[in-house]
């Protein structure tokens, strides 16, 4: 019997202009833009909580949560110059690929440790979390790509 080939799998790179694409589809069904936004913005801080928490400290409210060896949405906000690009690519990059991935994409590798837990996420979760995380960049006062 031949060896199972597995393919591995490509990480997706969410468009950040999707979130927007998603706004601007919630004012033309007469939607109100703010309530649209608010509500992805709160989708985005409770996904942040129930995956990202468990490594991440993704709130000011939640400062005992996380890993201390892993930086919070804050301080990568505020220190890192390239923090839109690492956060629209943050399946792509390790240890995230390892335990995340799209409800599209293939099935995860029987080969991961049990340990790993897995979390299954959508396109639409995606720019819920980066409508939050941009939510926080704007509170922060740094809303382009330089860190300003």
């Amino acid at each position: 019997m031949p060896a199972r080939r597995t393919r591995r799998r490509q990480p997706s790179r969410l468009n950040p202009v999707l979130a927007l694409v998603f706004i601007g589809g919630m004012i033309a069904c007469g939607g109100s833009a703010a309530a649209a936004e608010t509500g992805l913005i709160q989708k985005g801080l409770d996904l942040s909580k129930r995956h990202c928490a468990r490594c991440h400290i993704v709130s000011d409210k939640d400062r005992f949560t996380g890993i201390s060896s892993t930086p919070s949405f804050k301080i990568m906000i505020e220190v890192l110059k390239d923090w839109q690009d690492r956060f629209q690519t943050f399946m792509a990059r390790n240890p995230h690929p390892a335990h995340i991935r799209l409800e599209t994409d293939d099935p995860r590798p029987e080969n991961l440790p049990v340990t790993t837990y897995e979390v299954i996420l959508s396109h639409d979760d995606i720019e819920a979390i980066l409508a939050y995380v941009n939510s926080m960049a704007e509170r922060l006062g740094k809303t382009d790509n330089q860190g300003n």
